[in-house]
């Protein structure tokens, strides 16, 4: 592996090279902001030029392609910056300063004295969804027909040559064509520590060091450069096409993908089976053992690889792409999925690989059986505050066991069992005494109403979680307040002092005094609520009251 001693300008790394943007990377993603922090940290600069940090590149022998491994955003930008600058110059007197950007921005023909680079090949080739609007905007062609709204990376790309295009003639107005011109210089100095790869072992070190820094590599990125040098050529295309699907599909949801990915293939039957032959492989004994714990995640680029290996590219995408639908079904799921809906208030996705396995190999009713047996132990878990570390490996063992809809009464019998009714006590005296984060109060609180057939539409803006005690305390409430704001504080979010409010009740109703409050609580169609008319006073033993009332509404949601 090269490494540069010192710092590479842009003049020194362009020279007689060309660049490709690997199809692992991502689009162009860099916004505005990251822009504009680009050109003022060049624009700030001294004479010596701006330091860029490090550019990590690959070359294998059969290509005269670099690849860049870890710098495609910045090295992306600079081409658009220089482009712009080009733009302006052109029709100018500058012509040391235009054949040297020229230069730099393309590949020209020595042969070639006509001086025209509309036929030229920009040095740099982006990926695969950027590649023909980037050589377009460079090529100075008409780019609208390869500019596509719908993708972020086009926006992304066309915003910051506008940008540049704004400050460019900023300067000019400024400081006129001299002071871009010493802009230019500026830029063209800009500094790179480069690190060169000529070996895929190098290459392979090179990814461990971009993600051991939390640079632009993910996981993911790695896994999808394992799919795309193990696919046939001629799927290549739709393989990628997917992957960017399974990865939009996640992130539209607020999932992220590489912890997907760690999930799915926890999920999958072929997992034990790859741990054991990669622990035999490395000579270590636990290999015979006959039950794992989740695959680590410093294992999971590895395991990849194996199970790419073994189900083959090809077959491997499609059941990506499938899982990635029930996935997403998980973290967003539909208002009817009572259970799934439970599990995403309590903010816990451990639960998913087993739930990723029920969904594959169960019907529909089975499946919601397995559902409701892991909301149960769950909130359980969550309420005793026991090791959410051990729960993944309890989920992971029940998933191991589940092949099909035969083992279902086994599986929901060994949930059964481990939800420990022998603690019933001590959940009954946490549950009495906790204050839950308010997502959780919520789904408990609609889970009460459920019970009762009643129902309360979330969509609407104007049902809202009335704090019965308020949070900002007045009248009688300061008197509270002031006495104790600790305990006050303390008893505020607890469940026992929280109820739903349905219309404009609950802004109504908001800090008044308790049997003002009542008169609105009396109007409530909603069991919960109503049965607050029945209290004299609130204070803090009916808050504790009310718990305990609560918890006895809802134990059996949780059996």
């Amino acid at each position: 592996m090269k490494v540069s001693q010192e710092p590479l300008k842009i003049t020194d790394i362009l020279k007689d090279k060309t660049f490709t943007v690997p199809l692992y990377q991502r689009e162009y993603s860099w916004n505005l902001e990251q822009v504009a922090d680009l050109f003022y940290d060049i624009s700030d600069s001294d004479d010596d030029g701006h330091f860029l940090g490090s550019l990590l590149l690959y070359q294998s022998d059969n290509s005269k392609k670099m690849e860049i491994v870890d710098g495609q955003q910045r090295m992306t930008t600079l081409f658009l910056l220089l482009y712009s600058i080009l733009k302006a110059l052109n029709g100018s007197d500058k012509n040391k300063a235009i054949e040297r950007i020229n230069s730099l921005l393309f590949v020209i023909d020595p042969n070639d004295l006509s001086n025209d680079i509309s036929s030229s090949e920009p040095r740099l080739e982006t990926g695969k969804r950027d590649k023909y609007l980037f050589k377009a905007i460079i090529r100075n062609d008409d780019f609208s027909a390869h500019k596509d709204g719908r993708r972020r990376s086009h926006k992304n790309l066309t915003n910051s040559l506008e940008f540049f295009d704004q400050r460019i003639v900023e300067i000019i107005k400024d400081q006129g064509l001299n002071g871009l011109t010493k802009f230019t210089e500026k830029v063209i100095k800009s500094e790179f520590i480069v690190m060169t790869a000529e070996k895929q072992s190098d290459k392979l070190l090179l990814f461990k060091t971009i993600n051991a820094r939390g640079l632009e590599l993910t996981q993911g990125d790695l896994i999808k450069n394992e799919l795309c040098h193990n696919i046939e050529p001629f799927e290549l295309d739709e393989a990628i096409d997917n992957w960017d699907e399974i990865r939009s599909r996640i992130e539209k949801n607020n999932g992220n993908l590489d912890v997907f990915l760690f999930h799915y293939l926890n999920s999958i039957d072929e997992c034990q089976n790859l741990r054991q032959q990669l622990d035999k492989k490395r000579g270590l004994e636990k290999w015979e053992k006959k039950n794992y714990p989740p695959a680590p995640e410093k294992y999971v680029f590895e395991l990849y690889g194996a199970l790419i290996s073994k189900v083959g590219p090809s077959k491997f995408i499609e059941d990506l792409l499938l899982a990635s639908n029930y996935y997403t079904a998980f973290i967003n799921p539909s208002n009817d999925k009572v259970y799934l809906n439970s599990l995403k208030a309590m903010g816990v996705n451990k639960c998913f690989p087993l739930l990723l396995a029920s969904v594959r190999k169960l019907n529909n009713e089975n499946f919601d059986k397995v559902c409701k047996a892991i909301d149960s132990l769950t909130f359980r878990h969550s309420i005793l505050r026991k090791d959410p570390k051990e729960l993944e490996r309890f989920y992971y063992q029940v998933s191991e066991s589940l092949v099909d809809d035969l083992d279902v009464e086994n599986a929901i019998n060994t949930i059964k069992e481990h939800l420990n009714f022998k603690e019933e006590e001590k959940f009954k005296s946490e549950f009495v005494l906790s204050s839950m984060k308010g997502s959780v109060s919520k789904m408990v609180l609609d889970r009460i109403t459920r019970k009762h057939s009643e129902s309360v539409d979330w969509t609407n803006k104007d049902v809202h979680i009335e704090h019965i005690m308020p949070q900002k305390p007045a009248g009688e409430w300061k008197i509270l307040f002031d006495s104790d704001e600790f305990e006050y504080k303390d008893y505020l979010n607890r469940l026992g002092n929280l109820t739903i409010l349905q219309d404009k009740k609950n802004i109504k109703a908001r800090n008044k005094d308790f049997n003002n409050k009542k008169e609105y609580y009396k109007e409530s169609r909603l069991t919960i609520t109503k049965t607050l008319i029945d209290y004299e006073k609130w204070g803090y033993s009916e808050i504790l009251e009310r718990q305990e009332y609560l918890y006895e509404e809802s134990k059996d949601l949780w059996n």
